[in-house]
């Protein structure tokens, strides 16, 4: 299944995301989980999202800073790699977890 993310600007990627972690740091510690243990991301945007957001597939919610600082995808239809920093990403949906 495709990975999709989801620009600030409204466009979407579809592809594979290529960043195999992703670390959160929370008020309590910092916390690394693969990619295939994450349902989606949600960046800093406020109003909505105050700071970062992670929904674990184990239905954890997680609130802090994600990093790395760019997300790396291959795109579907073409097969280009882009990479992304987190400040033009609204959100990182990781579909084949689900």
């Amino acid at each position: 299944m495709a990975h999709i993310i989801i620009l600030r600007n409204g466009e979407t990627l579809t592809g594979q995301v290529t960043t195999r972690e992703f670390s959160i740091k929370t008020s309590y510690a910092e916390l690394t989980f693969k990619k295939n243990e994450i349902v989606h991301i949600h960046f800093e945007n406020p109003p909505q999202f105050t700071q970062d957001e992670m929904l674990l597939l184990a239905s954890d919610v997680l609130k802090g800073v994600v990093s790395p600082a760019t997300v790396t995808i291959k795109l579907e239809t073409s097969g280009q790699t882009v990479k992304l920093s987190k400040e033009k990403i609204h959100t990182v949906m990781f579909l084949d977890s689900v």
